[in-house]
Order: C-alpha cells, then sequence, then structure tokens
C-alpha cells in the first residue's frame, strides 16, 4: 500500500517490504471520538507503521550482531543481510511492488548466529578489476542462497530535462556467480517494470 519502483534504469525499488498494515503498536495521537492516554495501544495502518518495524528490526539485528562478534555489521551487510533473508512475496523472485520480499527478523537474526557454520557473513574490501571466491557445500535439502551486497558512490545526476533516462548509474558493477559441474547460476535482475529474470546484473549495488 505504498508507492511501486523500480527506477528508471530498472533498479529493482523498494529494497525490502515491511508489513505496516493492522499493526498493533502503541497510540499517542488523541482522537476526538476516545481520548488516547500515555499508555493507550491500537492498530494503525500505513508506512507510519511499516518504517519503524523496520527500521526497529535492523537495529534489534544489529545489537544481536554485536553481541555475538564484538563490533557492528557495515551499512552495506546490514542490507544484504535483510534483503538475503526476505520472505519472497508477489511474483517468484524480486520485483517492482514488494521489491526482495517481506522483512523476516527470525531468518536474519538465525543467519548471524550460524555464522560460521551453516551460514557465511563476510566483509571485504575488493580492489578495482579483482575477484574473491570460496568453497561452499550445499545440504542437498535447503535452497543455497547467496547475495553479495556493497555500498555504492552516488552516480551522475541527469542534468538535463529529458525524463525516464534508463541509463545505468551503477558506478561499481560487482558480479556474484554460483558455479558447479553443471555450470554457473546468475543472480536476479529486471527486465521490465513487470518481469525479472537471471542474468548480468549492471544496474542494482545488491545480487542474489
Amino acid at each position: 500500500s505504498s508507492s511501486q519502483g523500480p527506477t528508471d534504469d530498472l533498479r529493482i525499488k523498494p529494497d525490502l517490504t515491511g508489513n505496516g498494515t493492522s499493526v498493533y503498536s502503541t497510540a499517542t495521537l488523541t482522537s476526538v471520538i476516545t481520548p488516547l492516554t500515555n499508555t493507550s495501544y491500537g492498530n494503525a495502518t500505513g508506512t507510519s507503521m511499516a518504517s519503524p518495524n523496520v527500521t526497529g528490526t535492523l537495529l534489534l539485528l544489529q545489537q544481536h550482531y554485536k553481541n555475538l562478534k564484538g563490533n557492528f555489521m557495515r551499512a552495506a551487510t546490514l542490507k544484504g543481510l535483510a534483503l538475503h533473508t526476505a520472505d519472497d512475496a508477489g511474483p517468484t523472485g524480486p520485483d517492482a511492488i514488494f521489491g526482495w520480499g517481506l522483512l523476516n527478523a527470525k531468518f536474519a537474526a538465525e543467519t548471524i548466529t550460524k555464522n560460521g557454520t551453516l551460514a557465511i557473513i563476510q566483509e571485504h574490501t575488493l580492489p578495482n578489476g579483482g575477484s574473491y571466491s570460496f568453497p561452499v557445500t550445499s545440504d542437498g535439502v535447503n535452497p543455497l542462497i547467496a547475495s553479495i551486497s556493497w555500498t555504492d558512490p552516488a552516480g551522475t545526476a541527469n542534468p538535463g530535462s529529458i525524463v525516464n533516462v534508463g541509463t545505468a548509474r551503477l558506478v561499481n558493477d560487482l558480479d556474484i556467480r554460483v558455479t558447479n559441474t553443471a555450470g554457473t547460476v546468475f543472480p536476479y535482475r529486471l527486465l521490465s517494470a513487470t518481469t525479472n529474470g537471471l542474468g548480468d546484473n549492471t544496474r542494482d549495488p545488491f545480487e542474489r
């Protein structure tokens, strides 16, 4: 029930969806019919509920990570974790209404807890033109999900009066690939405002 993407260059927007419909929470607004107090609770709907839901959850994930590791995640790591563990909603894969899906705090927290055993969360600095790879083993039962996330510098703004310019604004185009004896699996990307597919993503600073 909010605005939808994508951007003109087909970046996946929104990134993430949070529940904001009929959320039961504290209520501080005064109602003419039923006056509220500083101990009132009630149901509310909108971005005013979805935004603090997502923000508070991300802060709790940072706290959980710090409790286990002694430091906070980088911004790109936190974003990547949230998108990596989101529950798919709408069409399969990312889309311009739900983004990568609905925020899943439980899955994200469990991924932090399992880091180093059944999950891998790594932070690296990649030099220009460099590459990084490591082997992983799938259990053959649960889906093997791999993501890469980075903070990209600001792209070049469109200075002209032409609207809907589709030129990619990505500055650093990192790529993730998963390869085995059967071949190479590419990440998701948007093909249009309503369709996605697998291939070389040259638009987004997050790939899964």
